[in-house]
């Protein structure tokens, strides 16, 4: 099988890496020139990474030092994902082979592996192999990190504090991203700007200019994210109970919630014995969703947060007098 490779369209934007779902042909067979050795990351945890050097790195590459690599992946923010992964040094001629054209490096989620040169060189931007290396461990950890429903998987999205932080949701609402293009929107992708801030979290200076989106660009709280989303991953919905008394034929706020992170609220009674009328509304009391055919513990109210940092409750109990409440707030 020929892989052709394809220069990029005139006055289409170069890109310095890419994320590939499968490997093809050539790819499967440059790997199939190597044998990885593991090699520790010196972190004190005992972590240890998988380094492969292809044979025509080895014969012409000018810093093949997988225990250099293993030693600065060590010096990320990381989680156990860092004992997942797999290294391959290539030659310079390689790389496009394994990545495409004019691409510096690249990741392959399904083999947890990163594509990089064997050969201290820096990227078309400027961008030093490390920083390079460094943006592809990036696309490691989110890779390895859960995105709240309904968004696509942290990898295209980015991860779920970070994406919530950058207002990731009202920018793909507006038609502004494009999450998990790694074509011609290449620097319109969430997947691609979260694992350059990730690099930069740790090269503050000296490293290229921002190419994504002006509001993508990182600030202090979207490096604290991005530490907290690497070192305490998100694990999942968490419940809450609000209970209270809803009066009847009419409404009344119950309860307002904090709602830190986008993703899919669900509300549900946590009495089977009792239904109700629900709102959910904006702090302002703007209405965005009600249960128009009440709510009970088989019927739940579902809402897409994309920006709310904060939701209201009115409810009304389906009877002619009041009740007691309890609710269950599932949240992101």
């Amino acid at each position: 099988m020929i892989l052709l490779l394809a220069a990029p369209a005139a006055g289409a934007e170069r890109v310095r890496d890419i994320v590939i779902d499968d490997p093809g042909a050539a790819a499967a067979h440059i790997s199939a020139t190597t044998s990885a050795v593991r090699y520790p990351v010196n972190d004190g945890s005992g972590a240890t990474v998988a380094v492969s050097v292809t044979s025509a790195c080895q014969a012409s590459c000018d810093a093949v030092d997988p225990q250099g690599i293993a030693s600065f992946l060590g010096t990320l923010i990381h989680g156990p994902e860092i004992s997942l992964l797999t290294v391959q040094l290539d030659a310079p001629f390689q790389i496009e082979f394994d990545c495409g054209y004019g691409a510096q490096a690249c990741y392959f989620p399904s083999e947890d592996k990163i594509v990089i040169s064997g050969s201290d060189m820096s990227a078309y931007d400027g961008a030093s192999r490390e920083f390079v290396l460094a943006h592809e461990y990036g696309h490691h950890v989110a890779s390895h990190r859960e995105s709240p429903a309904p968004f696509p998987a942290a990898i295209d999205w980015g991860t779920p504090r970070w994406s919530s932080h950058e207002r990731i949701c009202q920018a793909h609402r507006r038609g502004a991203l494009v999450p998990g293009d790694e074509g011609l929107s290449y620097y319109e992708n969430p997947g691609e700007a979260f694992a350059e801030a990730f690099a930069r979290y740790h090269f503050r200076e000296g490293e290229p200019k921002w190419k994504w989106a002006a509001f993508l660009e990182p600030d202090a709280d979207a490096f604290r994210a991005i530490r907290e989303d690497t070192l305490h991953p998100w694990l999942g919905r968490t419940v809450i109970r609000v209970e209270g008394r809803a009066p009847a034929g009419r409404q009344a706020t119950a309860t307002s919630f904090r709602t830190p992170l986008d993703g899919t609220v669900s509300l549900r009674p946590g009495d089977e014995r009792r239904r109700y009328q629900l709102s959910l509304t904006s702090p302002s009391g703007r209405v965005l969703r009600t249960s128009r055919q009440g709510l009970s513990v088989r019927r739940q109210l579902n809402f897409t947060i994309c920006g709310q940092s904060r939701l209201s409750l009115q409810l009304e109990a389906i009877r002619r007098s009041s009740a007691p409440f309890q609710l269950l707030i599932q949240r992101p």
